[in-house]
């Protein structure tokens, strides 16, 4: 025995190797994977009841934007589109005129086709004699 704690003092490598197999050791099986403790079975899947879920009052249907006569505060209904970009869309209105189409929008800074793609069947421009909801 004092052959081996003498050589553990000699050769600190093997203390530390010995400390650490044991320190993992003690970790696999208290911490890592309590072999101990007993299993226990997991509670039952309950459906939630009726009264339980919370229920949203159906949306009332909006009528789509006209884009081409909305004021700022009907722009904002469209989704991505805050007090500053609606104003961008007035701005470029007055600058150039009524949109032909809804992706003529792109031209305007701060809108991006896949905005505009959202929009469908929410906002539309009207062409002499037809609506384009595209």
């Amino acid at each position: 025995m004092q052959k081996l704690a003498h050589g553990l003092v000699k050769h600190p490598l093997l203390w530390a190797t010995g400390t650490a197999l044991l320190v993992i050791t003690w970790g696999a099986l208290f911490l890592i994977a309590p072999i101990w403790q007993m299993p226990t079975d997991a509670a039952p899947y309950q459906v939630p009841s009726q009264s339980v879920v919370a229920t949203q009052p159906p949306k009332e249907q909006e009528e789509p934007v006209y884009v081409n006569t909305a004021d700022a505060e009907e722009l904002m209904r469209l989704p991505g589109i805050g007090p500053a970009k609606a104003q961008a869309i007035l701005s470029y209105r007055e600058t150039y005129g009524p949109f032909s189409s809804l992706k003529e929008l792109e031209k305007v800074d701060g809108i991006s086709l896949r905005m505009v793609e959202s929009w469908e069947g929410l906002a539309f421009v009207e062409e002499a004699g037809h609506t384009d909801t595209e």
